[in-house]
């Protein structure tokens, strides 16, 4: 059927269509055209970001509490290593007992200590001596003059010897064995 116009291009219903025959691409409608009557917001221009931010509320909710609870036993473990790293080793109390001169503060002022002053002006420090029953005391006038003594506790027992006069590695062995 003719209007007039122009020849009527028909194509032949029975005629097979050839696959790798380069095809006329359709015309995509513009982004103009495919929003239009449509109202655009927030949620709608941000999938992409919406989509992250729940994959992270979810991870974190799931595994937030764990890493938390993985982070609180770091932290534990490294100030338990430096308290012990701070305790008086035993080879220290060796070598201090050794020197044989009087001890100043400064020999045990890198450890970790308690410290007592009184009102008189008198100081006190304790410190514990690693992984051992022991306890170093320390006492004197003030920090400025030398101590006036330095004792080596055995906890166990009670006992002290005075560290710079008295042999400390004959004490330990002694009070070692009598325990046993």
């Amino acid at each position: 059927m003719m209007d007039g116009n122009g020849p009527e291009k028909r194509e032949n219903p029975y005629k097979k269509q050839n696959p790798y025959k380069k095809q006329p691409k359709e015309q995509q409608p513009s982004t103009e055209e495919q929003t239009a009557g449509k109202t655009e917001n927030f949620f709608t221009r941000n999938v992409k970001l919406i989509t992250f931010l729940v994959c992270i509320a979810v991870f974190l909710t799931l595994l937030g509490p764990l890493s938390v609870w993985r982070i609180s036993e770091l932290i534990k473990d490294h100030n338990q290593a430096q308290a012990d790293d701070a305790c008086i080793p035993m080879g220290a109390v060796y070598a201090i007992s050794d020197k044989g001169t009087p001890g100043s503060w400064a020999d045990f002022a890198k450890y970790t200590k308690e410290e007592i002053t009184f009102d008189d002006g008198f100081v006190v420090w304790n410190l514990e001596v690693k992984d051992q029953t022991y306890m170093v005391q320390v006492g004197g006038p003030g920090k400025t003059l030398a101590p006036e003594y330095v004792r080596f506790y055995d906890m166990s027992t009670g006992q002290y010897i005075d560290m710079l006069s008295e042999d400390v590695r004959a004490y330990v062995e002694q009070s070692q064995t009598t325990q046993e």
